[in-house]
């Protein structure tokens, strides 16, 4: 994802999931992982609950991305960007 696209989403993520107040939300360059992709990963720690995860994936499926849930964070990306 692109800076301007991270913004959008990150204001509407912070709009509609009150539940996540007081995560920790990283950039991580795709490149990083993925040596041939632009743009960033979001990675946000927090404690997730069932609601908070419900939450994030309407906003990620709405804007047409994908969500790696982990033990203690989500990992938002889009798959499609080279």
């Amino acid at each position: 994802m692109k800076l301007a696209e991270i913004a959008v989403l990150l204001r509407e993520i912070v709009d509609r999931c009150p539940t996540l107040d007081g995560s920790t939300i990283t950039l991580i360059p795709q490149k990083a992982m993925y040596p041939l992709f632009k743009g960033y990963h979001i990675s946000i720690k927090a404690n997730l609950t069932k609601e908070s995860i419900g939450c994030l994936r309407k906003i990620v499926e709405g804007h047409d991305l994908v969500m790696q849930i982990k033990t203690d964070s989500v990992v938002v990306y889009e798959t499609r960007s080279l």
